[in-house]
């Protein structure tokens, strides 16, 4: 399994440090000896690279073939590159990395004066090679967002890719 770090050096005390994101790879432990039965062993922390230059990280998705989207929700943005050590969908742990030299980062559209609106974004997934599909979370109450997120609270986003 392939756990994205949410804070920048998947810490909650440095997270504000953008760009320094990170991915687990971890491997179910399962037998007699482990308590509880089964557990999550972690193999590997890998960086992402630093052209996918987030304040958070919210959701990852990899393709079959080695596509790889991870969105950001504080930025209202995602990063499309690829990722090595991968066949057929199957990751090879000790293999695994990010492409540094390949990787874009696409902003979500704004209003039209310009203003944040896709506020939220939560989970991101490859539809096909064109198209992606993001969800939202509910809107923050309380003042703590701007009223403009509402509009793209708690909805799925289907987008096609320039």
């Amino acid at each position: 399994i392939i756990g994205l770090c949410e804070g920048n050096h998947c810490s909650e005390s440095r997270k504000a440090d953008a760009g320094n994101g990170r991915v687990v790879i971890m491997k179910k432990k399962e037998g007699d000896d482990v308590k509880d039965g089964c557990m999550w062993e972690t193999l590997r922390v890998v960086k992402i690279p630093k052209s996918a230059y987030f304040i958070d990280y919210s959701a990852i998705d990899i393709t079959d073939s080695g596509r790889v989207v991870i969105s950001s929700q504080e930025n209202s943005a995602v990063w499309l590159g690829t990722v090595n050590g991968i066949e057929n969908g199957v990751i090879d742990p000790d293999a695994f990395s990010f492409n540094e030299d390949e990787g874009k980062t696409l902003q979500f559209p704004k209003s039209t004066d310009c203003h944040t609106v896709y506020c939220n974004i939560e989970g991101i997934h490859f539809i096909n090679d064109e198209m992606l599909l993001a969800v939202s979370d509910k809107m923050k109450g309380h003042g703590k967002q701007d009223f403009r997120c509402f509009e793209k609270d708690q909805s799925i986003h289907a987008m096609v890719l320039p």
